[in-house]
């Protein structure tokens, strides 16, 4: 009897219990697996915008490098996406953070191999990488990715990232964040205009990074940097805008346009009959280049953001700390210059290079000019980047990939080349490292 009734109040307890468990709240828990996968594939996309950003020799970089055949291009991604991550961090807003890490060793490890693997030029020698452990000042390359609890990856991610990462499919139109409901639409499709305009120019230095023949790319036989523009402008046809990405935390969006194979040959084509002189690049190295493109389409992703008077309108709505500095509305421009070497001078091989050595320059006062900007009060980029010096390797990547605007030529060869930068860019990474700062401070 005494075990009939134990029975009896067993059975009663869980009669009470199971109603208890079936109306847990799940919402929480889907939101932090959500906000663990976007920030995995931040990291990922941090980590390969990193590698990239690293020099080889005084005039490459490892993103030229990979930019020259989609082998090269597949073999990189496949490196970075068997990088393996850290623990996940969460916060009371269940946003997430993920670091990664690889050391320089393995890095040039891998681009070695590469290099042997498929690298059809003479420019780049398995030297010059070895030699880059000399150059790089760090042992370690270290990231950490940020994310929000939000169903749609970031673009621009590796190849494979987003297959490994699982979880759900990307909506079939871009969620709109609360940032960008504050914003409102006007300045949400202005912003995406801009990064559309943005991702075209990508799109234009991809194919000026194609490899024609052993020794020479497509942008080597383009007599002036300005056709930049003009192909930009009308030349691509075909380019369809695939994927639109609202930042959840900057009033940032991502896209990303595609052009398919046949617009990008016939691009080079044009480039090759516009541009050419002299006989070192012939018709049929262009019309060959089809066999070292492995892809249907080529994508590129631009960077957009409201205009300026939107902007100061959303500063006026938010809290100070989450106001943006003025230099982050605009773009961030700066000159440089550079001469031909003088077994060159008057050639058009000689114009290349005083062109690239003004971009390098360019880009060199870009840097110096980035930090010393002010972030907070008296706090310039250069302090925050010297307290937290994971950000560095990062910022840098940034202002490698600064574009190229305008380029001029003096009547004795003389080259001046501007670049520019969105200020956004900039500030989107010195912000991400301001919240991770900021959750740390207040426990996970």
């Amino acid at each position: 009897m005494r075990l009939l009734r134990q029975a009896l109040v067993l059975t009663t307890a869980l009669g009470v219990v199971a109603p208890a468990l079936a109306q847990v709240d799940t919402s929480l828990a889907q939101k932090k697996l959500l906000a663990k996968r976007a920030a995995e594939a931040d990291a990922y996309r941090k980590l390969a915008e990193c590698i990239k950003g690293l020099q080889i020799t005084s005039d490459t970089y490892v993103r030229d490098f990979v930019a020259e055949s989609d082998q090269i291009q597949a073999a990189m991604d496949a490196f970075i996406r068997g990088v393996r991550l850290g623990e996940p961090r969460w916060y009371d807003d269940a946003s997430c953070e993920v670091p990664a890490e690889v050391t320089v060793a393995k890095v040039i490890q891998e681009l070695t191999q590469i290099h042997t693997a498929h690298y059809k030029g003479n420019k780049v020698k398995s030297s010059d990488i070895q030699r880059m452990k000399e150059t790089i000042k760090k042992d370690v390359i270290k990231v950490v990715g940020m994310g929000a609890p939000r169903e749609d990856l970031p673009p621009n991610l590796p190849a494979g990232v987003a297959e490994q990462l699982g979880g759900p499919p990307a909506p079939p139109s871009p969620p709109i964040p609360d940032l960008w409901r504050q914003i409102g639409p006007q300045g949400r499709l202005m912003a995406q205009r801009a990064a559309r305009v943005d991702a075209m120019r990508k799109l234009v230095e991809r194919i000026l990074g194609l490899r024609i023949n052993s020794d020479t790319l497509v942008r080597d036989f383009v007599a002036e940097h300005d056709v930049i523009q003009t192909v930009a402008a009308g030349t691509l046809v075909g380019a369809t805008e695939v994927r639109t990405y609202y930042h959840h935390d900057e009033p940032i969006v991502e896209v990303t346009v595609e052009v398919p194979v046949e617009s990008v040959i016939t691009t080079i084509k044009e480039l090759h009959s516009r541009s050419v002189r002299g006989d070192h690049v012939k018709g049929l190295d262009v019309s060959e280049i089809t066999q070292s493109i492995k892809t249907q389409t080529f994508q590129a992703t631009g960077t957009g953001v409201p205009p300026d008077r939107i902007l100061v309108a959303y500063n006026q709505k938010v809290e100070p700390a989450q106001q943006i500095p003025d230099w982050a509305q605009y773009p961030i421009r700066m000159s440089g210059q550079g001469v031909p070497p003088p077994d060159k001078a008057g050639t058009p091989q000689g114009k290349l290079l005083a062109a690239r050595a003004a971009e390098l320059d360019a880009k060199r006062k870009l840097a110096e000019h980035v930090k010393g900007l002010v972030i907070r009060s008296n706090t310039r980029v250069a302090d925050f980047v010297t307290q937290y010096d994971e950000i560095e390797t990062h910022l840098q990547a940034v202002l490698v990939g600064a574009m190229v605007e305008k380029t001029e030529f003096d009547a004795d060869g003389t080259a001046t080349v501007t670049v520019s930068l969105p200020g956004m860019q900039v500030w989107e990474v010195i912000s991400s490292y301001e919240r991770i700062v900021a959750a740390r401070g207040h426990g996970g």
